[in-house]
């Protein structure tokens, strides 16, 4: 079981003091056998003058354990650190992947780090190697391997002292594994339990485990359960006795429940039975952090709405009388002598680390370390204003969305949601590690443009249209979260070959069955690659009979990416994309008939605006070498004009591609390919004629296909794909530069393999 009450989450412990680590030993002296009393403590007297300074803790963190010289924290990152009171000097605790980081125990300066082994398909998890470093005397940890023997073996839940606390679930065994000899030797605690589980309260020579249904007070030096305590079950959990928080004192054990929606402190006095329940606040689903001071309870609600009762705050267990500690509090671990250190904030001293102790009979709060971050007190978030509410997304490869809150200090949670296919984008932003804080005094993120597609696991590029959108902001001075909500819209003109309108390309290959295949795309900024997606519509039966298909861009007028095809009759058709404000229906409305006669020609292409009227045209070479151009007009019934000669001599090509503005000079153009494989560029004048050529490069002819896909990698420039007969697919970046319009190729798998093909796919468009 893990919950935010977990000891893998919320260290809470009181009273255990050890003895250091060697490398040739591990021994726990005497004075530690017996619990400070609660009172004026050493720790008290050996308070440094000044706070010490812990701004990696600015952002939020967790406090994993105190020490006699320093306590044991992890910061927001999941970095760990153990840090000296008197200098305030930091140290990392070094851990790997997998690996978890255990203070062991109130007043020790022992850090362990324990290897969590969870292996695919296995029945458990447990703990393999155990590192101890002893934090005051410093030099090498010492290593013990728990997974080496079945006595050993389990999961570290747990330390105290010198004693590493081990479930082994299995089994259903609580471990008590002794490693002050320098050998880890292992005792049994009782004989079978259902579901054990150590929980992170401990006291010299005591600790509180877990047994599904009831806590378990357990005397370590003698392996027994000395006190058994039944747990009310939650009435709204399908797990009724999920495991919570548990607190251990010299006199008192305690834990934390549910019950008529409220949240409960059940508390007893050692070695008595009777459990006395007393309401702690509002069912709002809060959690909490605290602590036992001997007759004391101190916790606050570390979330949740925005009431009084969320102050960390100490009661008095014999009177219910209450102090005020602090004004709001993210986690707490107990401290040497019976203190405890609470991460937290106050109006007057701001945020870190406080010493909370018992001074002539009353809990005292007093800040040991200081964050270093502004006096944000317990001022509450305030929502200002600023969302977006329009986004294009043209040429760019990140859009800014951002939003203004009364401060920057504080994590964004951002979601977006289309609103016709429900795709999503999520990221959380902590502007204290990135990105994330704006000079202009908001909070966003820079997106790239893409949300988690509806089809797959993927990611896509994001769909044009209307978004919801859903932004909390969570400051860090721990008061509550203010979410707000509302609309936006991403704004995209229309592409040659985006027949899904989200901006990015779209080609489609033909099966040796007649099956029409889209191949979706995206850019992949980490690899700087153009990616196929994996997924696309297939099925589209009856393609075979046609000889040529071409992707032409919107020449219909719906806003859309249309496809042209003729058939081996030479008629004509026009496959007309789905309307822009039909997103998310993939296809082709039924076809058009264009006209007959097209088999006159040898080579087609479109795509490229050639008179400058903002509509994609179709050019066409006859067999006598004559270049036509057929300007489109915005009408599905008649989607072209007729005809104009624009050129002669074209006979030598054996390949005409519409690239787009590759140039850079505002008009469309076009490549061609001779027939020793070189490519040749014509610039467009704007007036449906070209310029004289341009020679780009030799060995195009190692290509069957060369398509002009508009802009890949979202630079505002139109790119070029290129594909081999034996399926090996290139990418070329545009420069806009007509001198040397391409990058060199990068590889794409794009068009390489596609899915539901039967057989062999021919021309890709």
């Amino acid at each position: 079981m893990r919950t935010a009450f977990s000891h893998r989450r919320l260290t809470i412990s009181v009273g255990v003091v050890l003895a250091a680590v060697t490398a040739a030993s591990l021994t726990v002296p005497a004075a530690s056998a017996a619990p400070a009393a609660v009172g004026v403590t050493p720790a008290a007297a050996a308070r440094t003058a000044a706070p010490v300074s812990v701004p990696f803790l600015a952002s939020g963190g967790k406090l994993l354990g105190a020490g006699t010289t320093g306590f044991l924290s992890e910061d927001a990152g999941g970095t760990a650190r153990w840090t000296r009171y008197a200098d305030g000097v930091s140290k990392v605790v070094a851990k790997g992947e997998g690996d978890e980081v255990f203070g062991s125990g109130a007043g020790s300066d022992l850090v362990v780090v324990g290897h969590v082994v969870a292996e695919a398909g296995a029945d458990e998890i447990y703990t393999s190697t155990v590192k101890v470093y002893d934090m005051a005397k410093g030099g090498e940890p010492v290593t013990f391997d728990l997974s080496a023997s079945p006595e050993t073996h389990g999961s570290l839940d747990a330390v105290a002292g010198s004693t590493l606390l081990v479930a082994d679930r299995r089994w259903g065994k609580l471990k008590l594994v002794d490693i002050a000899g320098g050998k880890p030797t292992a005792r049994k605690v009782g004989d079978q339990y259902y579901s054990p589980e150590w929980m992170p309260g401990t006291l010299p020579g005591t600790a509180v485990a877990r047994n599904y249904d009831e806590d378990l007070v357990v005397d370590l030096a003698g392996a027994r359960v000395e006190g058994r305590y039944a747990l009310a079950p939650d009435p709204r959990s399908p797990k009724p006795y999920v495991a919570r928080a548990s607190f251990l004192s010299s006199t008192h054990v305690a834990w934390t429940e549910r019950t008529d929606d409220k949240l409960v402190l059940a508390t007893a006095v050692r070695g008595q039975q009777e459990v006395v329940r007393t309401p702690l606040g509002p069912d709002d689903g809060a959690v909490i952090t605290g602590g036992l001071l001997g007759d004391w309870f101190a916790w606050g609600a570390t979330e949740g709405n925005a009431t009084p009762w969320h102050a960390f705050s100490a009661r008095s267990l014999k009177d219910g009388s209450t102090v005020r500690l602090l004004d709001h509090a993210t986690h707490a671990t107990a401290g040497p002598d019976g203190t405890l250190l609470v991460l937290g904030v106050t109006a007057a001293d701001g945020a870190g680390v406080y010493r909370v102790s018992v001074v002539d009979g009353k809990p005292a709060a007093e800040l040991v370390a200081r964050t270093g971050e502004p006096n944000d007190g317990a001022k509450p978030l305030a929502y200002v204003g600023g969302a977006p509410d329009a986004v294009s997304l043209d040429g760019v490869p990140k859009a800014r969305l951002s939003w203004k809150f009364s401060t920057t200090r504080a994590d964004l949670t951002v979601e977006l949601t289309h609103k016709l296919t429900q795709e999503k984008f999520r990221t959380v932003v902590r502007p204290a590690s990135g990105p994330g804080a704006y000079p202009d005094g908001s909070l966003g993120v820079d997106w790239a443009g893409e949300v988690d597609s509806a089809f797959s696991w993927g990611t896509k590029a994001a769909p044009n249209g209307a978004y919801e959108w859903k932004v909390t902001a969570r400051p860090w001075n721990g008061m509550p979260s203010v979410t707000t909500t509302g609309t936006l819209t991403v704004n995209r003109a229309p592409k040659t070959h985006d027949v899904d309108h989200n901006g990015a390309p779209d080609l489609f290959a033909r099966d040796e069955a007649g099956r029409l295949h889209e191949i979706g795309t995206r850019w992949d900024d980490a690899t700087g690659r153009l990616v196929p997606l994996s997924y696309g519509f297939s099925g589209l039966n009856g393609w075979n009979v046609y000889d040529r298909i071409e992707s032409v861009g919107d020449v219909a007028g719906a806003n859309s990416a249309d496809l042209v095809a003729r058939d081996k009759d030479g008629v004509l058709w026009l496959h007309r994309g789905r309307a822009a404000d039909k997103p998310g229906q993939t296809g082709f409305d039924p076809r058009v008939r264009i006209g007959g006669g097209w088999n006159t020609y040898a080579e087609l292409t479109g795509g490229s605006d050639l008179n400058g009227d903002g509509r994609p045209d179709l050019v066409a070479v006859d067999k006598a070498g004559d270049l036509y151009s057929y300007a489109s007009t915005g009408d599905t019934a008649a989607p072209f004009a007729p005809r104009r000669k624009v050129g002669h001599g074209w006979g030598i090509y054996h390949q005409i591609t519409a690239a787009g503005n590759i140039g850079g000079a505002g008009a469309g153009d076009l490549v061609a390919r001779d027939k020793d494989g070189v490519l040749w560029l014509y610039l467009g004048k704007g007036d449906g004629t070209f310029a004289a050529r341009t020679r780009i490069g030799g060995g195009w002819n190692a290509y069957a296909d060369v398509v002009g896909i508009d802009d890949g990698d979202k630079d505002g420039r139109p790119d070029l794909y290129a594909r081999t007969a034996d399926g090996a697919a290139y990418f070329y970046a545009g420069t806009g530069d007509y001198k040397a319009p391409f990058r060199a190729r990068a590889t794409t798998e794009a068009g390489v393999a596609v899915g539901g093909s039967q057989g062999p796919v021919g021309q890709v468009s």
